[in-house]
């Protein structure tokens, strides 16, 4: 059976998105693991006084930093986060070590030249990704069927695992409409999907707060607003987004045929 991955609304890293942004223990299930689902995430277990990552450091956040670099860089300063390295058998640092679907997919440790950390980028974002934590089924009708279950109780997380590898098939189609709801959740929790203004954020978190409570209503009013908030740039992807909801409620439903005009007027 082929699989199909579905992209982002960009195919590169967003402008909104951080190449390289700091961790701590409170963030890392959102910024590393969550995020490592939608791309692959580097972490950097650091501290100040270590000489050997005053000298790796700089080339992990170079390579970040290129325009088609195919990860964004996690940094961890160990003495002020230590459950983290614990958990993940930090013992010696620098220690670096690649998530990909909320595990790590690669790691080294140790201060590298620059060609062998592009060695190591390369062969841990090009190998196969572990499998993803939330198993669904392999057989398309029921896998759609699980995945409109987790966005219907407002996990995007789930919903997006399932979405995201969807199987070719007569539901591909649906699975395609669906998945910006469930990556819009995502991005909105680790913050890619953040402008920068603040009212148009605001939006798009009251946004996610309706759909991660269950609460569509009160998701689309938050995105109706937005699409008049928003400059030209965002306004498709806040379409994009309403769209997939109405996809989850159905035609029929009255708050897509409330919501469906406000759409339409910006396509």
């Amino acid at each position: 059976m082929k699989w199909f991955s579905f992209g982002s609304k960009k195919d590169k890293k967003s402008e909104a998105e951080l190449s390289v942004f700091e961790v701590t223990d409170e963030s890392f299930e959102v910024q590393v693991i969550n995020r490592s689902y939608k791309m692959p995430v580097m972490v950097d277990f650091w501290a100040a006084w270590c000489g050997p990552c005053r000298q790796l450091g700089p080339t992990l956040e170079k390579l970040a930093e290129e325009a088609d670099s195919p990860f964004v860089l996690a940094k961890a300063n160990t003495e002020q986060n230590l459950k983290m390295a614990q958990k993940y058998g930090v013992r010696s640092i620098p220690a670096v070590k690649m998530f990909r679907n909320g595990r790590i997919a690669d790691e080294f440790m140790g201060a590298r030249p620059e060609f062998m950390v592009r060695r190591f980028v390369s062969k841990s974002v090009e190998g196969p990704a572990p499998a993803d934590g939330f198993q669904g089924s392999d057989e398309p009708a029921k896998r759609l069927e699980q995945a409109q279950h987790q966005l219907k109780k407002g996990n995007g997380l789930n919903a997006f695992m399932l979405l995201n590898t969807f199987p070719e098939s007569d539901e591909m189609e649906t699975a395609v409409s669906l998945l910006p709801m469930a990556r819009f959740m995502l991005d909105v929790a680790d913050g890619d999907a953040l402008t920068g203004v603040e009212a148009l954020d605001s939006l798009y978190q009251q946004a996610a707060r309706g759909l991660e409570k269950s609460n569509p209503q009160k998701a689309l009013a938050a995105l109706e607003k937005a699409l008049n908030l928003g400059e030209k740039m965002d306004r498709p992807y806040v379409a994009e987004v309403m769209t997939a909801v109405f996809a989850l409620l159905g035609d029929n439903h009255k708050l897509t045929k409330q919501y469906q005009a406000a759409v339409a007027a910006f396509q």
